[in-house]
């Protein structure tokens, strides 16, 4: 059974300021309001194919119809040709579009490897998150 970790966080997290966010530690994401996941998600074509979007045969030979589509149907803003990196939509209020009721991640075992790695190797601040407790 996993043992609950207790968070005290006395200052003020500013989602825009990387500077005020805490260091991570494990089991903050228990008593977390997704803070993370406000942020804009750039995803690979490898991560649409894991989360059952697109196939790689759609990928190498239909690349233009399919960034239409996925605009269309409002799952990214843009694909960025120099870098192969789509830009995932957010809802109403900047959450990501994969994000629940309860701000719980809808597709956890399939998130983007951006998703997976951060705070520790990835973000605007390594090893620090966004961290929001619930109120």
């Amino acid at each position: 059974m996993a043992q609950a970790v207790k968070i005290e966080y006395k200052g003020q997290t500013d989602i825009e300021k990387p500077g005020t966010w805490p260091r991570y530690k494990k089991g903050m994401c228990d008593s977390c309001m997704a803070g993370c996941c406000t942020l804009i998600v750039e995803v690979k074509a490898s991560d649409l194919i894991c989360l059952g979007l697109t196939d790689d045969w759609e990928v190498e030979n239909c690349l233009k119809e399919l960034v239409h589509r996925l605009k269309k149907q409002k799952i990214i803003t843009r694909f960025d040709i120099k870098t192969q990196m789509f830009t995932l939509e957010q809802k109403k209020g900047s959450d990501c579009l994969f994000l629940d009721k309860n701000r719980r991640c809808r597709v956890y075992d399939k998130r983007p490897d951006v998703c997976r790695n951060h705070p520790l190797i990835v973000g605007p601040r390594k090893g620090h998150c966004p961290y929001m407790p619930k109120r």
